[in-house]
């Protein structure tokens, strides 16, 4: 059973100051930082590389489909505070992005990290991914929120 707490060694945060949507399927991230005590057990990020958000336990009352969502980055900057500042920043879905709700300047993502250890991440590729708004709370689209793998 998936439990996620938010004071979980595995908790990676996407914080960004900005989110644009200007082109069809994508939003563009201002300012976006990866942040969180999984950065303190990461392999260091390659400039330009993405990876695959999982939303699905969030958006199953929203989507037709499963919801995965490819987010890449050109560019990184490791900061003294801990958190890694991302240039040209998207999130980037072919159908479903235009279904599921507008991610506001205040929101932040959670991304679960547990089973992404080096040995295990080739078998694992896709994140498990959660919107959260300004005051910690997970979004509730209309029906429980599934945190069951």
């Amino acid at each position: 059973m998936y439990k996620f707490t938010l004071f979980d060694r595995y908790r990676l945060e996407l914080r960004w100051g900005k989110a644009v949507y200007n082109r069809e399927g994508v939003c563009e991230f201002a300012k976006a930082q990866f942040m969180g005590p999984a950065l303190s057990e990461a392999v260091r990020l390659e400039d330009s590389d993405h990876i695959m958000l999982d939303f699905f336990r969030q958006y199953y009352v929203l989507t037709k489909n499963v919801y995965v969502a490819k987010f890449s980055w050109h560019g990184v900057q490791y900061n003294k505070d801990g958190s890694i500042s991302l240039k040209e920043a998207i999130m980037a879905h072919d159908t479903e992005i235009n279904r599921v709700p507008i991610l506001k300047n205040d929101d932040y993502l959670i991304i679960d990290t547990n089973g992404h250890e080096i040995e295990d991440h080739p078998f694992n590729t896709v994140y498990k991914t959660f919107v959260v708004n300004n005051t910690s709370t997970l979004y509730n689209f209309g029906g429980q929120i599934c945190l069951d793998a």
